[in-house]
C-alpha cells in the first residue's frame, strides 16, 4: 500500500484538511487550494488507506504536544501529522494525489488547562469510546467518557496540561522547539500506543468460537452481555438443532447490537468426500431453521471447522485426504454461497508446510481464494519473534489480496507451554493480541482481516480469574 502525500496548513486558529472533497476543521476556506490564516505552521498528511483521519488539532497552548500525540498514535496505518519541515506563515494546500477513500472516523486530539491527570474522551460512537478507555486504563491512564450526540463523526481525546507535564517533563509545553520526541517519557509512548491499539482493535474484525450449547440455552442475557461489552462483530455459534429454540433471541439480541452470527459446523470425517451428503445435510437443517424465522433471527453465515488431519488415513494415504479435504471443502463452500450465505473455515497454520505442501502446495491458496474469508489456528501464547502467532499466520495474510485472513489463539489448556494462553493473565493476552494487530497494520498486509479467540467459555474464564 503506497502512501500519498499531502501538505497542508495548520494553525492555532485553524484546522482543515481536504480528504475526499470534504473540509474537516474550522477556518475560511477561500479555495479548494487555499486556506486563509494567521501565524500558521505546515506539516505533511499521510494517507495510507485508512479510513481513520487522526486529526492533532488545537486552538490553545498545547498545539506542539496534541501533534506529536496525534503523529505517535496514528503509528503507519493512520493519517497523521509530521514534523519534519516546520515552516511559518504557509497558506496553500499542495496536492499531490487524490485522496480516494472516505473518512469514517476522525480522531481529534487537544490540551487543556488542569493540574489533573486525566484524560477526556468525547464523542458520539460508543464502541470505539468504549476501546479507548479500555486501551488508555489497561496502561495505567484515567480517562472519562463523555457521550456526546452532537458530535457525528468526530471523538475527541483530550488530555490536561497535568497529564501533559508526564510527557514532557522539563519541556515549555507551549513551544514547537521545545516539545520533541526525542524529550518525550515513557508515558508518552505507552500513551500513544494505547490509542493506537484501540484504533487497531476498532477497525479489525474480532470474533469468538462459541461451542457451548448451555451458554444459550441456561445463560443466553449472560453470553450476549459479555460478547457485546467485549466488541466482538461475529460469532461463530456451534449449530445445535436440539436447541433450536434458543436461537431466534440470541440471535435477534446479537443482531440489534451489530454482532453477526455463524453456524458452526463440521467434523474431521467431513474431509472424506464419501461424507459430503453429511455436510450438506447439516446445512440444509439451518436452511430449513432460517426459513421458520424473522430475518434479524437468521444465521447469516456457515462457519467450518473440518480438521481430518486427526484421522487414521492421514498418517496412511495422506496425499488422499489432502485431495479429498480440498475438494470437499470446495463443494461445501459452493453449496453454502448458492444458499446465501457468508462462507469461512478455520485452517491449520501448518497447511502451508511440509505436512501438506509436498502433496499440494497450493492447498492453503486455494481454500483462502474460494471462501469468503479463513481462520488461521495460530495458536501461540507470543505475538512475535519464530514460532509465534504472526510468525504462523503471516504466509496466510500475506497471500490474501483484501481483508479475509482473521488469526485464531488459544485458551484451553495444552500440554506445551507455547501453545495456549490457559496459563496466562487476561492483560497478557490482550497485549499480545494488541501487538499482533501492529504488527499486521505496519506490514500494510491487506489480508489482515482480525482476531479471533479459542473459545468464548475458556475466554470469559480466564477474564474471571
Amino acid at each position: 500500500m503506497k502512501s500519498k502525500l499531502f501538505v497542508l496548513v495548520m494553525a492555532s486558529v485553524f484546522m482543515g484538511v481536504w480528504i475526499g472533497g470534504t473540509v474537516f476543521g474550522e477556518g475560511a476556506v477561500v479555495t479548494e487550494d487555499e486556506v486563509m490564516c494567521e501565524s500558521c505552521w505546515s506539516f505533511s498528511y499521510i494517507d495510507q488507506g485508512s479510513e481513520v483521519f487522526i486529526n492533532g488539532k488545537e486552538e490553545g497552548k498545547f498545539l506542539p504536544v496534541s501533534t506529536l500525540l496525534a503523529r505517535d498514535a496514528a503509528g503507519k496505518m493512520y493519517n497523521y501529522y509530521n514534523l519534519s519541515d516546520v515552516t511559518e506563515s504557509a497558506t496553500q494546500i499542495e496536492t499531490e494525489a487524490t485522496v480516494s477513500r472516505p473518512v469514517s472516523e476522525v480522531i481529534s486530539i487537544l490540551g487543556k488547562q488542569g493540574d489533573e491527570v486525566e484524560t477526556t474522551l468525547k464523542g458520539n460512537n460508543q464502541r470505539l469510546l468504549a476501546l479507548l478507555r479500555t486501551h488508555l486504563e489497561r496502561n495505567g491512564f484515567t480517562a472519562n467518557v463523555v457521550v456526546d450526540s452532537e458530535m457525528g463523526q468526530e471523538v475527541s481525546i483530550t488530555y490536561t496540561k497535568g497529564q501533559a507535564r508526564g510527557f514532557f517533563t522539563e519541556a515549555d509545553l507551549t513551544s514547537l522547539s521545545s516539545v520533541t520526541a526525542h524529550d518525550a517519557s515513557d508515558q508518552f509512548q505507552i500513551y500513544g500506543k494505547a490509542i493506537q491499539d484501540a484504533l487497531n482493535e476498532y477497525t479489525t474484525r474480532k470474533s469468538v468460537w462459541l461451542w457451548d450449547s448451555k451458554a444459550i440455552s441456561e445463560r443466553a442475557d449472560e453470553t450476549i452481555q459479555f460478547l457485546s461489552s467485549h466488541h466482538i462483530n461475529h460469532v461463530y455459534l456451534h449449530y445445535n438443532p436440539l436447541v433450536e429454540d434458543y436461537y431466534p433471541y440470541f440471535i435477534s439480541s446479537l443482531s440489534q447490537k451489530g454482532i453477526t452470527v455463524h453456524a458452526l459446523m463440521g467434523a474431521p470425517h467431513w474431509g472424506l468426500e464419501e461424507n459430503i451428503p453429511e455436510g450438506k445435510h447439516r446445512m440444509d437443517r439451518v436452511m430449513a431453521y432460517n426459513a421458520e424465522v424473522a430475518e434479524g433471527e437468521r444465521f447469516k453465515g456457515i462457519h467450518f471447522d473440518i480438521e481430518p488431519h486427526v484421522l487414521d488415513e492421514w498418517d496412511t494415504n495422506r496425499e488422499g485426504v489432502i485431495t479429498q479435504w480440498s475438494k470437499a471443502s470446495e463443494t461445501y463452500v459452493q453449496y453454502a454461497k448458492d444458499n446465501g450465505f457468508i462462507v469461512g473455515s478455520d485452517l491449520p497454520f501448518w497447511t502451508d508446510g511440509p505436512s501438506v505442501a509436498p502433496y499440494d502446495p497450493e492447498f492453503y491458496q486455494d481454500m483462502i481464494d474460494r471462501q469468503d474469508y479463513v481462520t488461521v489456528m495460530a495458536y501461540r501464547n507470543t505475538a512475535l519473534g519464530s514460532n509465534s502467532i504472526t510468525s504462523l499466520s503471516q504466509n496466510e495474510v500475506l497471500y490474501a489480496n483484501s481483508a479475509k485472513v482473521e488469526v485464531g489463539i488459544e485458551l484451553q489448556p495444552h500440554y506445551l507451554d507455547y501453545v495456549s494462553f490457559d496459563d496466562k493473565s487476561y492483560e497478557e493476552m490482550e497485549y499480545e493480541l494488541a501487538e499482533v494487530r501492529r504488527y499486521f497494520k505496519e506490514l500494510d498486509a491487506d489480508g489482515f482481516m482480525g482476531t479471533i479467540y479459542h473459545s468464548y467459555t475458556q475466554w470469559k474464564g480466564l477474564e474471571a480469574r
